[in-house]
């Protein structure tokens, strides 16, 4: 009888064991998983966030660079009709390259609406820089009242587009800190729970070694008996 409850003992001990090694494999694939969790969402800050958001102040500036020259163009004899041609057409050309990079980001739908917007007041933008210019060949002073009464709307409407934009990459990037903060804090706890499981299994390999000697030393008894 006893030697049958020892093996059933040893068989539950066993069984303990194997379930702790099982809880520890478990705590370990959910740990990477987290670990794997948090590498992406600041991969996402930095890809998906951060550097657009530099994208989009190079895109304003870029704006208003067209802005000054064309103000330049209109009411100052300081910039020829062929200088301003050319300017425009070298930050319309660094504008489309900024906006396709700015593209094959991650966007939520609030940013493609948003972007949509922008590109499409940047065309109408284009166009009306070109009026301007075209205009001011016949008479200055029309192109200077139909900039004050048009162009100075476009401008607006894309600074209102740009601060959208600005917003939900803000608000974005806050939702993907919360998540690496959950993140972590599940990492926090896992890491308690090894150590837990840990100090339970090392429990467990004490009893049946403790176990194993106190058989051993039954039988030597026994056989010397």
């Amino acid at each position: 009888m006893k030697w049958a409850f020892a093996i059933q003992r040893k068989i539950r001990l066993a069984i303990a064991l194997a379930i702790m090694m099982l809880l520890i494999i478990l705590l370990s694939l959910w740990e990477s998983y987290n670990v794997n969790k948090i590498s992406k969402s600041f991969r996402s800050i930095y890809e998906d966030r951060l550097i657009p958001a530099v994208d989009l102040y190079l895109i304003s500036g870029h704006i208003q660079n067209k802005r000054n020259k064309l103000v330049s163009f209109l009411f100052t004899d300081k910039i020829s009709v062929e200088e301003i041609k050319n300017v425009l057409s070298l930050e319309n050309k660094q504008l489309d390259t900024l906006i396709n990079k700015y593209e094959k980001t991650y966007l939520v739908k609030a940013e493609t609406n948003h972007l949509q917007n922008l590109k499409k007041n940047l065309k109408i933008f284009e166009r009306d820089e070109l009026l301007l210019i075209n205009a001011s060949l016949d008479n200055k002073e029309f192109a200077k009242n139909l900039y004050l009464n048009t162009t100075i709307n476009f401008y607006e409407n894309i600074d209102q587009d740009l601060i959208l934009l600005t917003q939900v990459q803000t608000q974005i990037g806050k939702e993907l800190l919360a998540e690496s903060s959950k993140s972590q804090s599940s990492s926090s706890l896992i890491s308690q729970l090894q150590i837990v499981v840990a100090i339970i299994l090392g429990l467990i390999i004490m009893i049946l070694i403790i176990t194993d000697k106190q058989v051993i030393l039954k039988q030597e008894k026994y056989t010397l008996n």
